[in-house]
């Protein structure tokens, strides 16, 4: 039967009373119990609705007041509420699926929009006697009314009682709630029990997806692998684990091969006591084993994700990426890996003839073109290859392939992201940016790999921000993190956090000595700077800082000049000189060095 529709005013105490009630019963439901962002984001937007003040529901005061934003945030840019807004839509939806399915009010956020739709729904005006006529109650139609808003302003006292219903439940998401009070897990490295390397490099690629796998969850905290590879091969106690990590669960395991076969075993364990929360075993033909694995992560996440508070079936979709069908090929995809992190000329050369090796037996393997847009990211700016026009193509290509291979990947999209950027097609990259980092909110080296490209892209301070949320999921990082670190914090200009991670780097090339000697003079030490930029020129006579950033797709201007400026202070090349333009036909152009050299032509 249709639905009666009614409109009614805000003045109604009984009204305000029962928005407020169902607001309580959402923020205390499984989806929102344990989410401090999606609690203050709805209890804002409703509180704000009943008090009247509709209107300044937009986007930049949803991100300062609600998520801490500063003031100099920009919707345009930075998609942050939208991200969120997308979240809470869908955790209403799981709500009133579940929980709520019979409320009395339903609470929606229409797309578009940031004010929230207040649904109250009742028996029509005719139940009561349709129920009295033939004693079917139950059967009469509902009747639905809006809750209208717009004319009213709130009183003192509904604000005074709405701040005590916020005081109620301000415990629940206060930001300084420690990381270990959430569903929290580390995944040690899965043992190897036998003699064959190619196990103990399955091990380490099951550990590794396992933790992919679960950091797609938005509910999760999960530490990356690198800082739990210090216990590969150790007796640990899971307690000082859990405590030195801080988290509340850690997940171990082993692969015993034997024959055609494969036994693993997984087990959950409560850091907090040392007692089991979930353990299996598998014996299955190797072939199997990446069912196995998302086995094993369903499970996990369905224990974890649980705790938190039941998560859709949607969002576990994503957790169950397609894993890859022939275990020679993830074999072979393993060894690039192996090869492309050693970040050599040889090393990626040989990372680039595996991951080709992979695809050749499993075409649909979309981390194996991961793999290779890596590689090409890596000869685009080291300088290596043929040219930067071959290489940007070939990202290109494996990004895209990638992307179409598996778009559920976080890391897919990222790379996509990146073959934008090197393009110069700056929208296009934050929009990929944006969806990596939905799909993988915890995966730090997503967020690093982020991070790198947003100074080129105008959002420096952002990198920034990702950079540090990196370090703080993996505080044991690996090595190749300094040369990101490097960058985004010297465009976030804190030079002396440059300097530090500058001279992480191992194997440095140029652009790594051109960073340190620029860093070094931001920070006055002038004879640092000094020794650095010599070795530029050693490593390479040509080397010029608008050639780098060029090379890399162009720089915002302001991002270009702090470069430029700081070479200049090093004695670091920074422009390139008038007679070799015209070589470079495809150079993008930096002002400064425009003005620099019509400066030099006027004498």
């Amino acid at each position: 039967m249709e639905l009666g529709v009614t409109a009614f005013p805000l003045g109604s105490e009984s009204d305000q009373t029962a928005v407020r009630e169902q607001l309580g019963r959402i923020l205390h439901s499984a989806p929102f119990l344990h989410s401090e962002r999606r609690q203050r984001f709805l209890e804002y937007i409703v509180n704000e609705t009943l008090a009247g003040r509709g209107e300044r529901l937009k986007g930049y005061n949803i991100a300062v007041e609600v998520f801490g934003r500063p003031e100099s945030f920009d919707p345009a840019v930075d998609p942050l509420v939208r991200i969120e807004a997308a979240r809470l839509r869908d955790k209403l939806r799981e709500y009133y699926e579940t929980d709520g399915k019979d409320d009395p009010i339903r609470i929606d956020l229409p797309k578009g929009a940031y004010t929230p739709h207040i649904e109250f729904r009742q028996p029509g005006p005719d139940a009561e006697d349709a129920s009295a006529q033939d004693g079917r109650g139950a059967s009469a139609a509902p009747h639905t009314r809006f809750l209208n808003i717009g004319s009213l302003a709130a009183s003192v006292i509904v604000v005074l009682l709405l701040l005590l219903v916020g005081l109620s439940t301000w415990w629940l998401w206060t930001p300084s709630a420690a990381l270990s009070e959430k569903a929290s897990i580390a995944v040690l490295p899965f043992e190897d029990i036998g003699d064959d390397p190619k196990w103990d490099r399955l091990a380490d690629g099951v550990t590794e997806d396992i933790v992919t796998d679960l950091s797609h969850s938005k509910d999760l905290f999960v530490v990356a692998r690198n800082s739990t590879e210090i216990y590969k091969g150790k007796p640990v106690d899971v307690r000082n684990v859990g405590r030195d990590l801080g988290v509340r669960y850690v997940l171990e395991g082993g692969i015993q091969p034997s024959g055609n076969q494969i036994r693993v075993t997984a087990q959950l364990i409560d850091t907090r006591t040392g007692g089991h929360v979930w353990s299996n075993r598998y014996l299955r033909p190797a072939t199997d084993l990446f069912d196995v694995q998302s086995d094993v992560t369903e499970k996990i996440a369905g224990t974890l994700i649980g705790y938190e508070g039941a998560v859709a079936e949607a969002e576990r979709s994503l957790i169950r990426r397609k894993p890859p069908s022939d275990l020679t090929a993830y074999d072979t995809y393993l060894l690039g890996m192996e090869a492309k992190h050693r970040v050599t000329k040889e090393g990626l050369d040989e990372g680039e003839r595996l991951f080709r090796k992979a695809l050749a037996i499993d075409p649909q393997l979309a981390r194996a073109y991961v793999g290779l847009a890596y590689v090409y990211e890596y000869r685009i700016d080291l300088g290596l290859g043929t040219s930067v026009a071959d290489n940007l193509a070939k990202l290109v290509d494996a990004a895209q392939n990638a992307v179409r291979l598996d778009p559920n990947d976080g890391e897919t999209q990222l790379v996509l992201g990146h073959a934008y950027a090197y393009q110069g097609m700056a929208d296009q990259a934050l929009v990929q940016f944006t969806k990596a980092e939905a799909l993988a909110p915890n995966n730090a080296d997503v967020l690093i790999l982020i991070a790198w490209f947003l100074p080129q892209l105008g959002q420096p301070e952002r990198a920034v921000e990702l950079a540090d949320r990196a370090l703080q999921l993996n505080p044991n990082y690996p090595y190749w993190y300094n040369q990101g670190l490097r960058y985004v914090y010297f465009f976030g200009r804190q030079f002396d956090k440059s300097v530090k991670y500058t001279k992480l780097v191992t194997d440095p090339f140029a652009a790594d000595f051109a960073y340190l000697a620029a860093a070094s003079a931001m920070t006055d030490d002038l004879a640092g700077a000094k020794a650095a930029a010599a070795q530029v020129v050693h490593v390479d006579p040509d080397w010029s800082v608008e050639k780098y950033l060029s090379d890399e797709g162009g720089f915002a201007e302001n991002a270009a000049l702090i470069f430029v400026e700081a070479a200049r202070k090093a004695g670091v090349p920074a422009c390139v000189p008038a007679d070799k333009l015209s070589s470079l036909a495809k150079l993008v152009h930096v002002r400064a060095c425009d003005e620099e050299r019509a400066h030099q032509a006027a004498g």
